[in-house]
């Protein structure tokens, strides 16, 4: 299985990958009651820190446009078809972080760093040690150099 698009060199999706990683982050910022779900005050001030300013009844708009299942809250997968991260080709990578998920999980991994995802994907074939790191480079949000697996899980749903 191949991690890029056909045709597009694997750097175009790291780089995707860091702009939805940046989106999961933001949305996780203002989801200020962790519920996975984010109302239209939240919204407005996670436009702003994406340098979006929108007035409350904007952001209100763009919620209920968003807003697939009509609960009145914007879920991180609704925000990423929103911002359009679905067309950035990324299916391939998601793909291949899924066919690592269950071997992660087996082996009980709390944190995913370069090394275990390069021999989990390497076993696989999928991926070289380089392409690892730049993944997990990608998602890493505190600059440690590894991702729990909740955030890698969440990512390879979300791709």
């Amino acid at each position: 299985m191949a991690a890029a698009a056909p045709g597009r060199p694997l750097a175009a999706d790291f780089e995707a990958l860091s702009y939805i990683s940046s989106l999961v982050e933001a949305f996780q910022a203002f989801d200020s009651d962790s519920d996975g779900l984010v109302t239209a005050p939240e919204l407005r001030g996670l436009l702003a820190s994406l340098g979006l300013d929108k007035t409350e009844a904007e952001a209100r708009d763009m919620l209920a446009r968003a807003d697939a299942d009509r609960d009145g809250r914007l879920s991180v997968e609704e925000l990423l078809d929103v911002m359009n991260a679905g067309e950035l080709g990324l299916g391939a990578l998601g793909a291949m972080l899924q066919s690592a998920l269950p071997q992660l999980e087996a082996a009980g991994a709390a944190l995913v760093g370069a090394d275990e995802l390069a021999r989990v994907l390497g076993a696989l074939g999928n991926a070289s040690p380089e392409d690892c790191a730049a993944i997990v480079e990608c998602l890493d949000s505190d600059g440690d150099g590894a991702i729990t697996i909740e955030e890698f899980r969440l990512m390879a749903d979300l791709l």
